[in-house]
């Protein structure tokens, strides 16, 4: 069995029954406090529409709910999105649908121990709630899971967003109507959703994959994907005595690994590495009252200085060439680096550390000492320490001790280089040498990255093309017509698609990703501005042409031009061995400078929008 989501469903049966009821509870709360707060929330509320198809689901006619704007996830994009959607347009009927039980996306998903940002928090606020900036309180630098979900909770009942939000809606299709130049939405539950214009915000890590590995349905103990952690789950109740396993060596293995391992009483853990993952030191703080009061008083100056940077962090790539100065000088920058918060690690090393193959070289050896100086044992160190690629050529978890909890004597690394797993069986994992007994086995295996969610939706575009499907050998096989043939995107600006009329992306492939709040709200932006340009002049269809969709993914695949990223496996570039057509390299995401990517959206709208056909 791959690494499906059906197949997910299937073997975390038990699990998604316990999480269903859960959500249900919560959602009840949330119903609850939204009613008090702001008059009621629409929850599965269904209109009619008259010139809408029907469809019957257990004997009950349903007739499509009409909207101009339909929004797809409720994470900080689909947040954003309503937000500044609903102000610019106050007289559209405008929805957001979430498969969740409320909003937070990533982090509504990811509630697995020690999930936090990488993202200094206050680089990560909304910049558009002055109030909110002017009284929110960051508990910590680097935001966990728990604060950030009452932060976007926070943001939707100040601004009455959940009046506009449904919950528990996964969707099954989407099939665009040329006659009525509307797209059809239909959800799991057979209800229809008809939007004139439809605006995703679906993730690009939101769709969780379980390794390739057979045997993964006959495991009896309790197993589940991080992204889908227990809501009911006690860590130190329920992880106590236990002998416990993870496969992957992700960030959020890194991150969830640290925390487990602190566990009194943790009888054992078995960690599963596949392929070893370079991390650095996070060096999360406190944020004192008297600290935000300051970060307060430079919200203005952050936001600028996200602006000004290629990858919208605070932080900024050294000017300086490796191999022109001195080792001295480049240890001083490097051990600086090291000791200090954040992404500055990756990001903030010389220029030319990830295009120069020499230069990564003497930065990847000076991070494999530190592992070698953490590690108490060689053999273990040396397991530890990426071969295959180097340092900050896939993007870097930052942790905090992952690499000392190997030095515990119930922690055990076991590389799969060496003893690869066989099958996953009813009490444990069998290698090729070993069978491990285990009661708790959890997949740390990642997403199908950028492209996955879109995968997840059965997309009928423009002359009934599939939005992505595997090329094949039959020539009748619908995948063959697929706008994007085997996950290779092709958009123009990220933000439209050729085939796909009518259709804006928010953080969607060929976009700059890196501080996604900040990317967020200038996707975002961009889509309302050209929105309000349709309204104005009365456009009931748009659509990128051919042409410019051409120029601007040989742009994008220029822009990743001389990267060494590009010669590495990951989610970045496309691959994920899980996933069926996603075992080659594509460019799948924009790594040319954020700054010259908003230069050619205001260019574009400069020039009335060039490169999209409008009617």
């Amino acid at each position: 069995m791959g690494g499906s989501l059906e197949a997910y469903k299937l073997f975390t049966a038990e699990e998604k029954r316990k999480q269903d009821r859960y959500d249900q509870i919560q959602a009840a709360l949330k119903e609850k406090a939204s009613t008090n707060e702001s008059g009621g929330r629409d929850q599965h509320s269904h209109g009619t529409m008259s010139n809408g198809a029907t469809t019957v689901t257990n004997g009950a006619v349903h007739t499509p709910e009409p909207y101009d704007i339909l929004i797809v996830g409720a994470g900080f994009s689909g947040v954003c999105a309503l937000h500044h959607l609903r102000e610019r347009f106050p007289d559209w009927r405008i929805k957001v649908i979430e498969a969740g039980s409320s909003s937070g996306g990533t982090w509504y998903w990811n509630r697995y121990p020690g999930a936090r940002f990488d993202s200094e928090s206050v680089s990560y606020a909304f910049s558009w709630d002055k109030e909110l900036l002017d009284t929110w309180h960051w508990k910590e630098s680097f935001s966990p899971q728990p604060e950030t979900l009452k932060y976007v909770d926070l943001v939707c009942r100040k601004h009455e967003l959940y009046k506009d939000m449904q919950f528990n809606t996964q969707v099954k299709s989407a099939q665009w109507q040329e006659q009525q130049r509307t797209w059809l939405f239909t959800d799991e539950e057979g209800h229809q959703y008809e939007t004139r214009f439809f605006v995703s915000c679906i993730g690009f890590l939101s769709a969780p994959t379980l390794p390739n590995i057979p045997g993964v349905e006959a495991f009896k103990g309790q197993s589940f994907h991080t992204s889908r952690w227990p809501r009911d789950l006690d860590l130190n109740r329920d992880f106590a005595g236990k002998r416990v396993g993870m496969i992957g060596t992700g960030a959020t293995a890194i991150q969830s690994v640290t925390e487990i391992a602190k566990v009194p009483g943790l009888k054992s853990f078995h960690l599963f590495q596949r392929t070893a993952n370079w991390s650095a030191p996070l060096h999360n703080t406190e944020i004192t009252p008297e600290q935000m009061a300051k970060f307060r008083t430079e919200y203005d100056m952050i936001f600028k200085r996200c602006a000004e940077t290629p990858m919208c962090f605070i932080h900024e790539a050294d000017p300086r060439v490796s191999l022109d100065i001195s080792e001295a000088d480049r240890r001083e920058l490097w051990e600086k680096l090291y000791s200090e918060p954040g992404f500055g690690k990756w990001i903030g090393a010389f220029k030319d550390t990830y295009t120069n193959r020499e230069a990564n070289k003497l930065y990847s050896d000076f991070m494999a000492d530190k592992i070698r100086q953490r590690v108490h044992d060689p053999a273990t160190a040396n397991k530890l320490i990426p071969k295959n690629h180097g340092f900050g050529t896939r993007r870097v978890p930052l942790e905090s001790g992952y690499f000392e909890t190997f030095n515990k004597a119930n922690v055990h690394l076991v590389d799969l280089k060496e003893t690869p797993i066989t099958e996953i069986t009813a009490t444990g994992v069998q290698t090729s040498t070993d069978h491990i007994d285990l009661d708790i086995l959890i997949y740390a295996t990642g997403f199908d990255a950028i492209t996955g969610a879109y995968n997840a939706i059965d997309f009928h575009a423009k002359d009934d093309r599939p939005l992505i499907g595997s090329s094949s050998d039959n020539p009748s096989d619908r995948g063959n017509t697929a706008i994007w043939l085997d996950h290779r995107p092709q958009t123009y600006l990220g933000l439209t698609i050729r085939g796909m009329p009518n259709t804006f992306m928010i953080l969607g492939p060929h976009q700059p990703f890196g501080n996604a709040t900040r990317s967020i709200e200038h996707a975002v932006d961009v889509v309302s501005d050209l929105l309000a340009h349709c309204k104005e002049k009365g456009i009931t269809y748009v659509e990128p042409t051919q042409d410019a969709v051409d120029k601007w993914t040989k742009h994008v695949h220029e822009a990743s031009g001389g990267l060494l990223s590009n010669e590495v496996d990951s989610w970045m570039t496309g691959v994920n061995h899980n996933v069926k057509g996603k075992t080659v390299r594509s460019v799948a995401r924009y790594s040319g400078s954020a700054v010259e990517f908003r230069r050619r959206c205001e260019e574009v709208k400069g020039k009335g929008w060039a490169g999209l056909e409008f009617q």
